[in-house]
């Protein structure tokens, strides 16, 4: 990063901090998982930085998660629901509160070239795998903008919401801790209004969607 871009990364984090705002409406900005200036430049996209995993951010503020580098154990932490650090704390609590996560290609070079035939490097791909049925998506930082933009498009578009009858059933999914998409259809495929999931359950951004656009609500263990 040049002295200059690194001038303007201090500046928007110095604004943010301050509270000074323009008249003009303000985008939902990305959480980016590091200090200020940890993933350069990038363009287009209007971020802010979260260098530990000390406090859950108020999701509502922010159209996503971005984690510019992920190391062994990151990757490995996140893959199994665990928090340690900015970069895994930021994964797990965005996956939880259903926002998209971008991790950047770049950030995770390192697993092309770890020996993908060895037991340890088939390992690490497995945990990518499973990071990626959540939900998260591997992207190249040039196209990081682009992919948000999109999402962003996506959740501004309301779908047409299907009515649900009062009596319908609550479905109990506690014994699951992830549900995709294709989980929820399978389980809801004979109506249900509302399901019941453990307290630390993900449920996938197709899948939040998907209940939203059927109409079912989403109710955690331990909240009534």
């Amino acid at each position: 990063m040049d002295q200059a871009q690194l001038i303007d990364v201090v500046t928007k984090e110095l604004i943010r901090r301050l509270g000074l705002t323009t008249d003009a409406p303000q985008e939902k900005p990305l959480l980016v998982a590091g200090e200020p200036g940890c993933c350069g430049a990038l363009e287009g996209v209007c971020v802010e930085y979260r260098s530990s995993g000390d406090e859950t951010p108020d999701w509502s503020r922010y159209s996503g998660a971005a984690i510019p580098s992920l190391s062994e154990n990151q990757l490995v932490l996140a893959s199994f629901g665990l928090k340690y650090g900015a970069e895994s704390s930021t994964m797990v609590d965005a996956l939880l509160a259903g926002v998209p996560v971008y991790v950047i290609e770049e950030g995770v070079a390192w697993r092309r070239t770890a020996c993908p035939a060895t037991p340890l490097g088939k390992h690490y791909e497995a945990c990518e795998a499973k990071l990626r049925s959540f939900g998260v998506r591997f992207v190249p930082a040039a196209k990081l903008a682009g992919c948000a933009a999109a999402d962003d498009v996506k959740k501004a578009v309301p779908a047409a919401c299907v009515e649900v009858p009062a009596d319908a059933p609550c479905v109990d999914l506690r014994s699951k801790k992830v549900l995709s998409e294709r989980d929820l259809q399978d389980v809801c495929s004979n109506g249900c209004g509302e399901i019941l999931v453990a307290a630390r359950a993900i449920i996938t951004p197709l899948g939040l969607d998907w209940l939203r656009l059927k109409g079912i609500s989403v109710r955690r263990e331990g909240t009534k």
